[in-house]
C-alpha cells in the first residue's frame, strides 16, 4: 500500500517545480497525486498548511542525505571522502548542499519555487521557522568540522568556525539566486567556497602567505638599500 504523505509531498515538489509557490493551488497538487483535492483538504487546511509540512518533509529528506557529513558520521559519504579527514568531510558537506537533489530542469524550477517560498518567510512565521532550522543544521555542521579540522591542526586556531558557517550560508543563498535569475552554474560558487577554504582556513595556505609577505618584505628593503648605495 503507498504511504499518502509520501505520494502528497512527491506531488507537491512536482507541482511547485511546474507552477512555482505565487500561482501554486490545491489543485495543482492534487493533479500531481493520486489523491482528489478533497483528499487533501483532509489532511491539510490550506496551501500554507500544506507547504509547512512539505518544508518539514525536505528537512528530513536533507538530514537523511548529509547527516553523515558532520564528525563521527559515516553513513552515505562519497566513496573518495577520508573518514577521517574533516576537511574532505567539510568540502564534501558543502558540495551536497549547494546541489540538490533533482535533475536537470528540476533543479532550477525547485531553486526558484524555493526562493519564493523564502520570500514569504518575513510575512508567514511558520516558513520562517522551518527554513531557519535548515540554516541552524548548515551551522551547526560547518562549525563542527571546523573546530574538528581545528583540532587536528589541519586548520588555523584563530580562525571563527562561525564566520565560515555564515560565509557558507550567504554563498548558497546567493548561489541560488545567481541560478535562478541568470542561469549561472552553482559550481562557480562551490569554486570560490574552496577558494575561501584554501585561504582563510587552512594552515598552509597562512604559511604560504606569511612567506610571501616576508619575501615581499625582504625584496623592498633590498631594494631600498640598492638605492641608498647608488645615491652614495
Amino acid at each position: 500500500m503507498d504511504d499518502p504523505a509520501e505520494d502528497i509531498m512527491g506531488a507537491t515538489f512536482r507541482a511547485l517545480c511546474d507552477h512555482g509557490y505565487a500561482e501554486l493551488t490545491m489543485r495543482d497538487i492534487a493533479e500531481e497525486s493520486d489523491r482528489s483535492k478533497a483528499a487533501l483538504h483532509y489532511h491539510y487546511d490550506d496551501k500554507e498548511g500544506l507547504l509547512v509540512a512539505f518544508l518539514d518533509h525536505m528537512f528530513e529528506q536533507f538530514t537523511d542525505r548529509v547527516g553523515g557529513y558532520g564528525v563521527g558520521g559515516d553513513a552515505d559519504l562519497p566513496e573518495d571522502v577520508d573518514p577521517s579527514d574533516p576537511d574532505e568531510r567539510l568540502r564534501a558537506f558543502l558540495s551536497a548542499v549547494l546541489h540538490p537533489p533533482a535533475d536537470g530542469d528540476e533543479v532550477r524550477e525547485f531553486r526558484t519555487a524555493m526562493l519564493e517560498i523564502k520570500a514569504q518567510a518575513p510575512y508567514t512565521d511558520a516558513f520562517r521557522e522551518r527554513l531557519a532550522r535548515f540554516e541552524a543544521y548548515v551551522t551547526d555542521t560547518v562549525v563542527e568540522l571546523v573546530e574538528a579540522g581545528q583540532d587536528a591542526g589541519m586548520y588555523r586556531d584563530d580562525a571563527d568556525p562561525e564566520h565560515v558557517a555564515q560565509f557558507v550560508l550567504v554563498t548558497h543563498d546567493g548561489a541560488d539566486a545567481r541560478h535562478v535569475i541568470a542561469d549561472a552554474p552553482v559550481d562557480c560558487a562551490l569554486a570560490s567556497l574552496e577558494d575561501y577554504l584554501d585561504g582563510y582556513l587552512l594552515v598552509d595556505a597562512e604559511r604560504e602567505t606569511a612567506d610571501a609577505t616576508a619575501a615581499a618584505s625582504d625584496q623592498l628593503t633590498d631594494g631600498g638599500q640598492g638605492m641608498e648605495a647608488g645615491e652614495e
